[in-house]
């Protein structure tokens, strides 16, 4: 435990706030590549007011008491949430014992939801920012995008997958405390729409919509976490070879194989018109055509469910 660090008063520390124990190691690197762009794209389409209240929340609390917040999930929670000194507990496990559980369906979660999971001594607790368990706000190392010293996001995908923690599900309350604002439903089909149809840049959200569709349309047996592989870009490149295809010829095999080739760009090219694409139609690609690609390919699964 942490005892140590804490600097808050005689009343709060006689209630038990030591709040630290997560699961996860100091060692744990936070992930980079595609899922940096999570938040991005998260919160341009769902800005909820507990989501611009935990950015400025880890903006004047980067750090906790000058120390990292890394194993201090619990404590995050009861400073961000302004919960009762009824709900502090020595161990993020021990509120989750405290707390009642709604359901183990991440995807249905509201906004201000509290997330749990069984890892090491101590379990792991995070709060949802956006509903839906895409946004998910924790302090710990294993974060798609990292707002401080150990504090930021991921989802629930995203940190089970990293850290190989078992998933316990989602309750209202922490202990007894709700966070004030919350109970907002997630969005229909558990994902927000992602930006990527508008300006051609991926993110977390467009990935997981990838996968959704993968694993309905193609066989795709990865995880919905929002970080792009070889077989999420073999997806990608599918799903956006059907968009090609339902609009007129020729036809890319790129559909069945994920393969690109020369009438697959040609296609992307030229369907790019229509997604503000200027080059040349030549089948040769560069970056104005893979912006064009991911704005096709974002459209497309926009409106698959």
């Amino acid at each position: 435990m942490h005892s140590n660090r804490m600097t808050w008063n005689t009343a709060l520390l006689s209630a038990g706030l030591l709040l630290a124990s997560c699961g996860g190691t100091v060692e744990d690197a936070t992930l980079g590549g595609s899922e940096t762009d999570a938040v991005a794209t998260a919160s341009a389409e769902l800005n909820s007011p507990i989501y611009d209240r935990a950015r400025a929340f880890a903006a004047a609390n980067p750090k906790r008491d000058g120390g990292t917040w890394d194993q201090w999930c619990g404590s995050l929670m009861f400073r961000f949430g302004q919960l009762p000194a009824s709900s502090a507990r020595d161990s993020a496990i021990l509120a989750y014992h405290a707390s009642d559980i709604l359901s183990l369906n991440a995807a249905s979660a509201p906004t201000g939801a509290f997330h749990w999971w069984d890892i090491g001594a101590y379990g792991h607790v995070g709060a949802d920012l956006n509903g839906g368990g895409s946004t998910v706000f924790m302090a710990t190392r294993n974060l798609a995008e990292s707002w401080g010293d150990a504090i930021g996001i991921n989802s629930v995908s995203g940190y089970s997958a990293r850290t190989g923690a078992r998933y316990l599900g989602w309750s209202m309350d922490y202990a007894g405390g709700r966070i004030a604002g919350g109970g907002t439903p997630p969005p229909p089909g558990g994902l927000p729409k992602t930006s990527t149809e508008y300006d051609g840049i991926p993110g977390n959200i467009y990935y997981q919509r990838i996968q959704t569709v993968g694993r309905r349309d193609f066989g795709y047996t990865g995880p919905i976490d929002g970080v792009t592989g070889p077989n999420t870009e073999n997806i990608r490149v599918r799903i956006t070879a059907r968009e090609l295809n339902s609009r007129g010829g020729p036809r890319t095999s790129a559909q069945e194989d994920g393969v690109p080739g020369k009438i697959y760009w040609t296609r992307v090219q030229t369907v790019g018109r229509s997604f503000g694409y200027t080059g040349p139609i030549d089948g040769i690609p560069g970056p104005n055509t893979y912006k064009a690609e991911h704005r096709i390919c974002g459209y497309a699964v926009n409106r698959a469910f």
